[in-house]
């Protein structure tokens, strides 16, 4: 009657549902839910093995995991070789969080680009493009340069993205923002340095 249920989090994060061995945002969310939801399972380790992907379907993995303690399941992190960036998402809500000496872990940042082939369509390929908008952010295409306008906006998004990222970290391993952002800024460490850092158990 008393189980404890083990969820691997092995390869890139992608968004949506993925084959087994791979993670999906909603398809490893199932997969705690149903821990959650079996009432002989009263634990859950889960083993993550990542470096990284999607922010959306980690965030998505998470609530799983803060869903899972809500319902008073403890949650451990067990570390693989890797768990960086959405590896490091998708572990910091956990009661806990195990790393080998040797595991590659933090790399908590986040980066975002847009990449356009203007370039390339006029000056190689002879092709033009043209169209009509109504504001300064329309016209979005990888087609056309990237205006100051947009690039603003992504940056900005990147700015509130990595605030949210130190802000999780700090909050869940009882460390300052300040702190956090001095062993982030997407670098790397191994396991036996990020315990010294207090960002694995």
């Amino acid at each position: 009657p008393n189980k404890i249920a083990v969820v691997v989090a092995k390869g890139t994060i992608y968004d949506g549902k993925r084959q087994a061995g791979e993670i999906g945002g909603h398809s490893t969310a199932a997969l705690l839910r149903q821990a959650r939801e079996n009432k002989h399972i009263k634990a859950v380790v889960l083993r993550v093995d990542s470096p990284g992907g999607s922010a959306f379907a980690s965030e998505i993995i998470r609530n799983e995991v803060e869903a899972l303690k809500a319902a008073g399941k403890p949650v451990v992190v067990s570390m693989s070789s890797l768990a960086a960036s959405g590896g490091y998402w998708i572990s910091a809500s956990a009661d806990e969080i195990w790393a080998a000496p040797s595991t590659i872990t933090g790399s908590i940042g986040i980066f975002g680009m847009f990449m356009t082939f203007e370039d390339t369509l006029s000056e190689f390929l002879n092709i033009k493009t043209d169209g009509v908008g109504t504001t300064e952010m329309a016209g979005l295409s990888p087609f056309r340069k990237l205006t100051p306008q947009m690039g603003d906006v992504i940056q900005l998004a990147i700015e509130k993205g990595y605030d949210q990222f130190i802000t999780l970290v700090a909050d869940e391993r009882n460390m300052s923002k300040q702190d956090v952002n001095k062993v982030a800024q997407g670098r790397v460490w191994s396991g036996k340095t990020a315990h010294e850092l207090g960002l694995v158990d």
